[in-house]
């Protein structure tokens, strides 16, 4: 059964009745969840199929890949209410989606992780979890300073002794070309702008950003503090920031109003705004960077808008055409192919009058959106997506607090992964049979071999996903040459391209299909 290490007898007790209940019933899904895959309908490799609905430990509010292809989740207790200081859970897909696939973990840290924000430590591949949620007076939603590691080879969560200057709930955190990490936004005091029972002037958010050494030491940009691009202001633009490095090894940020701003992390931070702006969105609408330099962001009224800042003067900002609906706390996810797919949302908010089932799937070639496959149930506030190694997507979560508290999630097979032939089954993979096992550099060529040949060769960065953003993923299309199955391929020219850390190479046959990852680690 599933594993639950570090509790109390009564505990164990407790978490054995619960899963015996289900085991049969999960079991059973796990086994239709293959035979579906392997005979789904006849437009699977049109829009892709969904597995059977199967239950998780937790609400995976929190997503992380590690690097050895198992899921690091967080976010809930095992009733799915909210708070993380007493568990968190890693799910092994490789396992299937049963519940001796899943593990609940003790959070010993004294830590409530719930809402923090998160990015990879490159060379480790730990966890960076830093901020989280505090109680004053038993009231919830208060912020934290602490800083936590997770750690994939203990699968232990461990307090660090060195905190962040600021508290931080909601905050986003970034890993810069130099594996530093830059930490930007969050709240600071629950007595927030708006509050029924606090004037305005007892708001505090943490609008100064603070960088993360990889020694662990805290620095503080104390000349970039901004209200408008981390802060207060700017349409809650202190809730989980979008931010991503640029090519130019710069911070970009793309506030939630649609002003853009740069900041050089360097000394005490410089901040600049941008002259051009774009259409406004909201907090819940996502936002992820697609191929190198480029991010696809969904505003307000279904738009979706490329930003380009490949420009070293300005971002250059284009069309992305419309989305069938409103996906207020949907996720937009990179898949292996660099297409990105959007799942889940309401039009409505955080309630189930306007939530879509169905999902839609952008092509950045032709620049044009197609529905894909409907999904079993809604995926609201607090759910997440993430790509798998196999190049499906999970997908799951969802509630503390909404209208449905799920403890459950789904696997997504995208249309790559099907015959062409309205058959519905599997396509014959590509399989590699070997790779770098040793840390590559940038603009280096570096030699994979295959089973058969080769026709494409893509990089993701292993993804990190809560509140409808994934700050972490980006996407490659990497230059080649085949000599049959041997390939040689050229790795991304810097840093500020491709960051240093764990990326997912995929290769794919004349077919177009994909073969299951192998994990590389550049830098």
């Amino acid at each position: 059964m599933m594993t639950v290490r570090g509790l109390s007898v009564a505990q164990r007790g407790r978490y054995f009745i619960f899963f015996c209940l289900f085991s049969v019933v999960l079991l059973a899904l796990s086994f239709r969840g293959a035979s579906i895959a392997m005979a789904a309908g006849p437009e699977a490799h049109i829009k892709g199929e969904f597995g059977p609905l199967h239950n998780w430990p937790i609400i995976p509010i929190a997503m992380m890949l590690m690097p050895d292809g198992r899921v690091f989740a967080y976010g809930t207790n095992p009733s799915g209410v909210q708070g993380a200081k007493m568990y968190f859970a890693i799910w092994d897909p490789s396992m299937g989606t049963g519940i001796d696939a899943f593990d609940v973990l003790p959070n010993t840290t004294e830590t409530d992780i719930f809402c923090a924000g998160q990015a990879h430590i490159p060379g480790t591949g730990e966890a960076l979890i830093i901020g989280g949620d505090g109680r004053v007076n038993n009231i919830r939603n208060y912020a934290v300073n602490d800083v936590n590691i997770f750690d994939p080879s203990t699968d232990t969560l461990v307090r660090q002794t060195q905190s962040m200057a600021f508290k931080r709930w909601y905050a986003t955190a970034v890993t810069l070309p130099n594996g530093e990490h830059i930490v930007l936004g969050g709240r600071n005091d629950r007595l927030f702008k708006g509050s029924k029972t606090a004037p305005a002037t007892e708001a505090t958010y943490s609008s100064t950003p603070e960088v993360r050494a990889t020694d662990g030491n805290w620095r503080t940009l104390t000349s970039a503090t901004s209200d408008y691009a981390y802060g207060a202001l700017g349409a809650s633009s202190w809730f989980y920031p979008r931010a991503w490095v640029n090519p130019q090894g710069d911070l970009f940020i793309l506030a939630h109003n649609g002003n853009m701003y740069n900041l050089n992390t360097s000394g005490d931070g410089v901040l600049s705004k941008y002259t051009n702006k774009i259409q406004a969105s909201k907090a819940s609408l996502s936002s992820v960077m697609f191929a190198p330099g480029k991010i696809l962001t969904i505003r307000k009224d279904r738009k979706a808008i490329v930003v380009d800042l490949n420009n070293p003067v300005k971002p250059i900002v284009s069309g992305a055409g419309f989305l069938a609906k409103d996906r207020l706390y949907g996720t937009a996810t990179v898949l292996a192919n660099g297409h990105v797919w959007v799942n889940g949302g309401s039009s409505t908010g955080n309630d189930l009058a306007g939530a879509a089932l169905d999902t839609e799937l952008w092509n950045p070639v032709t620049n044009t959106w197609k529905a894909t496959a409907s999904a079993a149930t809604a995926r609201l506030y607090h759910s997440a997506s993430l790509l798998l190694p196999d190049g499906t997507v999970i997908t799951g979560g969802g509630g503390a607090a909404g209208p449905l508290t799920q403890l459950n999630g789904e696997i997504y097979y995208p249309p790559y992964l099907f015959k062409t032939d309205g058959s519905g089954e599997l396509a014959p993979r590509p399989d590699i049979n070997d790779a770098p096992a040793t840390p590559i550099s940038w603009d280096q060529q570096f030699s994979i071999e295959a089973s058969e040949s080769i026709a494409r060769v893509t990089l993701v960065r292993v993804g990190a996903a809560t509140h409808a953003f994934n700050q972490e993923t980006r996407f490659f299309d990497l230059p080649f040459l085949a000599e049959g199955n041997i390939v040689t391929v050229q790795s991304p020219a810097s840093p500020n391209l491709a960051p240093p850390g764990h990326y997912l190479l995929f290769v794919w046959n004349a077919s177009g299909v994909p073969s299951t990852a192998r994990f590389i680690q550049i830098g």
